[in-house]
């Protein structure tokens, strides 16, 4: 065998390698539907999504695609694949990368028209889809927009998902875990040495309630009689004539 041929194998076999991992993911089925925010706007506005659940538990990962008018065939990608703020639980932020004049630049185009986002539930090795949310909005001048049906937010936008440390979206309904707290004889204790802090008044209620220590006691002033009775006794004898 050439190297020329094996070259062009192991070609072939590297390319037929990448081409799952490059090739978007085959489609899934809705599993819910996005908020854009801020609901209108214009081209310059920093455009945040906001999913209406979880994603399914297998998927690790997400991204958003936009299609329209002056797009690629295969969609904008406007947020790249990322881990960070996954939810499985609770609908989570989705921030799209850049203003939407930049997208019209990058394409040499004037937005008009309807504008789909889909944001795709993936493995992120795999680029297995798990689920898909959806929505629109509309470009009526080529810089203002506005979000349409069930994508508008009703009322004033949610506020940022906070995020757990893991980076993963926070549940706003979930109950916080229980608080640690002390032993209940180190409640009131020095922290330093992890021993409770006690009264002269305690210390003597502890004292004559521990037998050895009422022993030690009666036995130290016994002694003490003791002695100052066979000091007096001798001092006797030395004065006696």
């Amino acid at each position: 065998m050439s190297r020329l041929f094996r070259a062009a194998v192991l070609a072939i076999a590297g390319f037929g390698i990448l081409i799952p991992i490059s090739s978007p993911p085959a489609a899934a089925d809705p599993i819910g539907g996005i908020i854009i925010i801020p609901g209108s706007g214009t081209d310059l506005d920093p455009i945040r999504l906001r999913t209406s659940t979880g994603c399914p538990a297998p998927a690790d990962a997400y991204y958003a695609s936009m299609y329209g008018h002056g797009l690629p065939p295969n969609g904008q990608i406007i947020t790249a694949t990322i881990q960070a703020g996954l939810s499985h639980s609770v609908g989570f932020d989705v921030y799209v990368a850049l203003v939407m004049r930049d997208y019209a630049n990058n394409n040499h185009t004037t937005l008009a028209g309807r504008y789909d986002i889909t944001v795709y539930c993936i493995d992120r090795l795999t680029q297995k889809n798990y689920g898909e949310f959806t929505g629109s909005l509309e470009f009526t001048t080529p810089s203002t927009y506005q979000a349409i049906g069930a994508a508008k937010p009703a009322g004033p936008p949610p506020p940022p998902r906070e995020r757990a440390p893991d980076g993963s979206a926070l549940d706003p309904d979930a109950t916080p875990p229980p608080t640690a707290s002390l032993p209940a004889d180190e409640a009131s204790g020095d922290t330093s040495t992890g021993q409770q802090a006690t009264s002269p008044a305690a210390q003597s209620r502890t004292i004559l309630h521990d037998p050895q220590l009422i022993l030690i006691v009666v036995g130290t002033v016994l002694g003490v009689a003791l002695i100052v009775a066979i000091a007096k006794k001798h001092l006797q004898k030395r004065r006696s004539p």
